[in-house]
């Protein structure tokens, strides 16, 4: 039911704001969009950095943002340790973390059902991309590209539309002609200023947006 509405919203999204009735792509979020992470992410970065970091804190301040940014943010410093940063994906790919990551719901059929369409589909995050990659692949699912916080292209993170508009460009698509599925302030503020259609998931981050 989740799946089957959300369809209908990227498709009405797509042709309100594209010249084409459907998009000519998705581009989803990877955290709070396509994977129920953020519990997950929230005691990983706690446990690496040392600092107090609570679930509303982790919403308010963190969602939506790379990691070199939420280590700084966290431990105050001007540059993200690279320990710290190097614990971090250790971490990110261990099986503990995996197994505490679950699709959202609907997600992972509104995928099937984009792909069944041949809507081609990335996933454009801040989040590591072997942490991306291995979440799909224990899933079972694939996309046509992957954007990940840790690539040497885009420079520019979110709220940045650089990676937006850095997957548009890499499946030939106009990003006018793209949905993004966003669930932070961040990634909002990347796709729309990137030209993306978006549909914004309601959660604690998005709730007074």
């Amino acid at each position: 039911m989740r799946a089957a509405a959300l369809l209908s919203t990227v498709m009405a999204c797509a042709a309100a704001n594209s010249r084409f009735p459907r998009p000519r792509a998705v581009l989803f979020d990877f955290d709070g969009s396509l994977a129920d992470s953020e519990e997950a992410h929230r005691l990983r970065f706690s446990a690496a950095t040392g600092a107090d970091c609570d679930a509303q804190r982790w919403m308010d301040e963190c969602v939506g943002h790379d990691s070199e940014w939420i280590v700084r943010h966290l431990t105050g410093a001007s540059e993200a340790d690279p320990a710290i940063l190097e614990d971090l994906e250790n971490r990110a790919s261990s099986p503990e973390f995996f197994a505490a990551v679950r699709p959202t719901p609907g997600g992972l059929e509104l995928l099937a059902a984009l792909r069944e369409a041949r809507t081609p589909c990335a996933v454009v995050s801040s989040g590591l991309r072997a942490y991306i990659e291995g979440c799909l692949a224990a899933w079972g699912a694939s996309v046509e590209l992957i954007v990940a916080g840790d690539d040497a292209e885009p420079a520019a993170h979110k709220p940045d539309p650089a990676p937006y508009l850095y997957a548009a460009a890499r499946l030939k698509v106009d990003p006018r002609d793209c949905v993004a599925v966003e669930d932070s302030p961040a990634g909002i503020a990347s796709a729309v200023a990137a030209g993306c259609g978006v549909v914004a998931l309601r959660t604690p981050a998005t709730a007074n947006e």
